[in-house]
Order: structure tokens, then sequence, then C-alpha cells
């Protein structure tokens, strides 16, 4: 998922919920250093896991910190005759 706004929503609800960048960082099961990173825009794109945590310990819904991104399947092409193979559900 992407950070939105270069991380200030989530400082800003960090301080809001009083919470220092170490104090959060050991809620998610992360350093500080990954809190600061996010903060501050250095870490841009997190895994959907630490975004939910995140979100999930502010108290705040996801889409409020981040920005999902969809993950688009290209058709597979059979290596015989170049025909789109269905895809398996």
């Amino acid at each position: 998922m992407e950070v939105k706004d270069g991380g200030s929503p989530v400082r800003r609800w960090r301080k809001k919920c009083r919470f220092s960048q170490r104090e959060l960082g050991y809620l998610v099961k992360r350093t500080h250093t990954t809190i600061y990173k996010i903060e501050n825009g250095i870490l841009t794109n997190i895994s959907e896991d630490l975004a939910l945590d995140i979100a999930d310990r502010l108290d705040v819904p996801w889409e409020d910190l981040f920005i999902a991104h969809e993950v688009v399947v290209a058709p597979k092409v059979s290596p015989v005759n170049g025909d789109k193979m269905p895809v398996p559900a």
C-alpha cells in the first residue's frame, strides 16, 4: 500500500493517540525507525499487513492513511499457439 501525503496523516493520528514512534512501532511489531521513515516520506510503500496494523492501532480507517493498489493479472498465453488460456478462479 502507498502511504498518503508523505506520511503526515500517520504522524497526525499517532500524536492524537499520544503514542511515540517507539510505542507505535512496538504495537505493530516494527522499529521506531520504520515509523519514522513512514512519517517522513522515506518509506512510501508498505505491506498491506503493516498498513492495516497501523490503522488498527491508531483506530482510524486505513483509507485515511493509505492508498491500496489493485493487482492486475494478465491472461496466460499458450506457449504452443499464442491463444489466451482460461485463468482458473
